[in-house]
């Protein structure tokens, strides 16, 4: 078996749902920074319940004073999600509260959600509204124009929390990183041209470090850009990893909130789409060459 095929068939066995993490101790954020306070206010951390009790633990984002982007493996048939936000450190939440009321995007299967699928991506509605301040914010979404443009090569950025190493302890604290975003054809390679690779994923590896990236624990993370108009938006919602690609230079998988803006307006009644604010602009976005490690794994 040569070296490609080994790495393709080790990531395909290791493929996990990402939540699943919390329980096992896994790591999440690879070759990370701690973040500072209030340098990703949009993050929220996530702890599920399921009807049988089980604990859950992810990650997820504000995108309104009432509204939130999570994975869809890691809210569907939850009976109860214990929200934090405005914080480095867990222990330390600025705003804590419950919510019950969770939407799964269209395809999803709520009945299989253990099971790698599509449409990794769920709407939670707050029972509250969030006030606004310097530790809380909400991330603006993709816009519908660029939900299937391509970022290979740009500089891309994401956070989460846990551990920082595969096998390592787990830490309380928000861990942040950079990445490079990468084809869906290479992404299809590494991932054995998986049925959940498709337009509306978009797939992300290290960006100048081999080792970088999220692993089993970044369920719903968000995956970041300065977009076109200098402003971060979310490009991705986490969704697929690979345990044996945590410090492999493999890429990992996220959904595109920019295929979902009909659902995302019919459930929330607010249209998130959105056109830059300069009416002439140059794109901003900051690129560099793919992984040399993904680049190298691929043509071996």
């Amino acid at each position: 078996m040569g070296r490609l095929e080994a790495v393709v068939f080790f990531a395909f066995l290791g493929l996990v749902v990402a939540d699943n993490a919390a329980q096992s101790g896994q790591s999440r954020i690879v070759s990370g920074w701690v973040a500072r306070e209030g340098q990703f206010p949009y993050m929220m951390y996530l702890r599920t319940v399921s009807v049988h009790g089980q604990i859950t633990a992810c990650g997820g984002s504000i995108i309104h004073h009432n509204w939130g982007f999570s994975s869809a493996r890691c809210t569907a048939n939850r009976v109860n999600l214990m929200i934090r936000a405005g914080m480095v450190n867990i222990n330390r939440p600025r705003v804590y509260f419950e919510t019950s009321t969770v939407f799964t995007a269209p395809g999803f299967i709520d009945e299989i959600h253990p099971i790698t699928q599509p449409h990794d991506i769920a709407l939670i509605r707050f029972n509250r509204w969030l006030n606004y301040d310097n530790f809380v914010q909400p991330i603006r979404i993709m816009r519908s124009a660029d939900m299937n443009r391509n970022y290979a090569g740009v500089r891309m950025t994401t956070s989460g929390w846990g551990t920082t190493w595969t096998g390592g302890q787990v830490t309380n604290d928000l861990n942040w990183v950079h990445l490079t975003g990468v084809t869906n054809f290479m992404c299809m390679l590494v991932f054995n041209n998986n049925f959940f690779i498709r337009e509306s994923t978009i797939c992300a590896g290290p960006y100048n470090v081999t080792s970088q990236g999220i692993c089993s624990g970044d369920s719903g993370v968000p995956l970041t850009v300065v977009d076109v108009d200098g402003q971060l938006t979310q490009v991705g919602v986490g969704s697929i990893v690979s345990q044996f690609g945590c410090h492999a230079g493999l890429p990992s998988a996220f959904v595109r909130p920019g295929h979902y803006h009909p659902w995302i307006r019919e459930v929330t009644g607010i249209n998130f789409d959105w056109t830059p604010s300069m009416v002439a602009y140059k794109d901003k976005t900051e690129t560099k060459e793919p992984s040399l490690n993904i680049l190298n794994l691929l043509r071996k």
